[in-house]
């Protein structure tokens, strides 16, 4: 019982912190009117932020609950395969980054220098973004809407395959089996009703964030083509690779 109690406050207390961080970035009055496209997604109705506030707690640590049980499952089948999984899965997200030109880092950083802060700031806001599911990592400097929105439920579908497909059998005892397979079912639902209850209760005209293919070289053209002094005058604070769009 105290297992259980303990693993349940690891995860609401990571998930208080994400949601933290990501309430207070969209919250910062600076942000709000510096990239109002961007930040604003929480209501000022009191109330409604608190229950938003609640939803991104519980979506947060049911994320990672499901990616902790995927590694686990992963584990039994093979002590290789849960490494045999992040790599291939950071593999890909880096491919993606390439593939779309949008793997250099913003920071105004060239060389040698640049390309390995690129690196590492991209892995290391994978991994955040896979084990502490911070909602401000879906801006387009990091890993994007539609590659955040896409990655909420792939942990989920590999752990269901797994199941499905009977992989880990004759490695787990039966009992094992059903008590995951009924698991993976209920945080399922809870992933979907949380998700359903967070875009209900934040600012619908921000559900497009989520969905987004915007590059961060993409944003800057934006920003410089179509926004105020401020947001024009940030473009040239970036690395060359994200003012190359304007430069063209």
């Amino acid at each position: 019982m105290t297992s259980y109690l303990s693993l349940a406050v690891s995860l609401l207390t990571t998930g208080f912190i994400s949601a933290t961080i990501s309430y207070d970035f969209d919250t910062d009055p600076q942000k709000r009117a510096f990239n109002p496209e961007f930040y604003g997604y929480v209501p000022d109705d009191g109330r409604k932020r608190a229950f938003l506030f609640a939803t991104m707690i519980l979506l947060s640590a049911t994320q990672i609950l499901i990616k902790a049980l995927l590694i686990i499952v992963l584990a039994s089948i093979g002590s290789r395969f849960p490494v045999y999984y992040i790599l291939g899965d950071m593999a890909f997200y880096l491919l993606y980054k390439i593939v779309r030109k949008d793997f250099t880092y913003w920071l105004p950083l060239e060389g040698v220098v640049g390309m390995v802060t690129s690196v590492f700031q991209r892995v290391i806001c994978k991994v955040v973004v896979d084990f502490a599911a911070i909602i401000q990592f879906r801006h387009p400097y990091e890993v994007g809407g539609l590659y955040f929105s896409l990655n909420m439920f792939l942990p989920l579908l590999a752990l269901t395959l797994l199941l499905a497909l009977d992989l880990a059998k004759g490695n787990l005892s039966e009992s094992t089996l059903a008590l995951l397979t009924s698991l993976v079912t209920v945080l399922g639902g809870s992933l979907i009703f949380l998700l359903g209850a967070f875009l209900l209760l934040m600012d619908k005209e921000y559900w497009q964030t989520f969905m987004s293919t915007e590059t961060g070289g993409q944003m800057k053209r934006r920003m410089f083509l179509e926004g105020n002094d401020a947001m024009k005058a940030s473009v040239f604070a970036s690395n060359k690779g994200y003012r190359k769009p304007i430069d063209d």
